[in-house]
């Protein structure tokens, strides 16, 4: 048997890929939680707004601030009002209870 996702070969008895951890039985498979937008307390930079749109998104943090900072210069400012927007609107993730 061989794993769906990795391709790493399986032991019959195996409910998990020791390469990847994809379970081998479609009931072992955890149910997705659902994600929410919020601004993130631990590693942020200033507010936590890059952060918790890169969890969000499923990407790089260093890589949505540098989006940011770049929609920042091509928006003519538009981007920094967007975030402060953002800042205000999004609650942090110790409200939420995450």
């Amino acid at each position: 048997m061989y794993c769906t996702q990795c391709g790493f070969q399986l032991e019959e008895s195996d409910l998990y890929c020791a390469r990847c951890g994809q379970p081998t039985r479609p009931d072992l498979a955890r149910p997705a939680r659902p994600r929410k937008l919020v601004r993130v307390i631990r590693g942020k930079k200033i507010a936590g707004v890059c952060a918790g749109f890169a969890r969000y998104l499923d990407m790089d943090v260093t890589l949505m601030r540098i989006l940011w900072l770049a929609l920042l210069f091509v928006s003519g400012g538009i981007a920094g009002l967007v975030y402060l927007g953002a800042w205000i609107i999004m609650p942090r993730e110790d409200e939420v209870g995450e």
